[in-house]
């Protein structure tokens, strides 16, 4: 009897500690490999669907990469055929100034100021602006210096004097930078007195 409690009291203490007892069953063994099996198909099934999710990103990558591409290239031919379309009614009234060009002087000099007032709204029109530097500090972001013209006011040192050319910007950006002369400072020649001739 007590080498049955003994036993009793060994297969307690290995249960309690999860020691696999001498006798136990091949069909728990059986059991613990099966649900092991079932966990692998398991955690299989979820890497190839994880596989499948992955490559559909992929494919939609590359989708959107080819859609944005074309809208690129579909905007940027929008945005000329806009241009061209603001110009053609320059053009337009320029080939009818060419054609009455045996009229008189006056009117076709009112005609070609017309024609620029156009130009200059389609211009506005497509966003570009008109810069004006003259009386205001030389920046190189903005203004190409042609050269410079002495000035005897401190305050004109530095500053656009004359615009040789016009600058435009669109968008908060130069498009071109305004060709001007920049002011500097002489300091002004005391005259020499003049000797008298004897």
């Amino acid at each position: 009897m007590e080498s049955n409690e003994k036993e009793k009291k060994t297969e307690e203490t290995a249960q309690a500690e999860n020691i696999p007892v001498e006798g136990a069953s091949d069909a728990a063994q059986e059991s613990g490999a099966d649900e092991n099996q079932k966990k692998i198909d398991e955690l299989t099934a979820q890497y190839n669907q994880m596989r499948e999710i992955a490559a559909r990103a992929q494919a939609d990558g590359i989708n959107y990469r080819s859609w944005a591409e074309r809208e690129f290239k579909r905007l940027k031919a929008f945005g000329s055929e806009r241009a061209v379309l603001a110009m053609l009614p320059v053009l337009d009234n320029l080939e009818l100034a060419l054609g009455n060009a045996e009229a008189d002087p006056a009117s076709i000099r009112e005609g070609v100021r017309m024609v620029k007032t156009q130009f200059a709204d389609a211009l506005k029109n497509l966003g570009v602006t008109e810069l004006d530097p003259t009386g205001k500090p030389f920046s190189p972001l903005e203004h190409d210096a042609m050269g410079m013209v002495p000035v005897t006011d401190k305050a004109q040192d530095g500053m656009v004097c004359t615009v040789v050319r016009k600058g435009f910007s669109m968008s908060d950006k130069v498009i071109r930078p305004a060709m001007v002369m920049v002011g500097r400072y002489t300091e002004p020649q005391a005259e020499a007195p003049q000797k008298e001739e004897q």
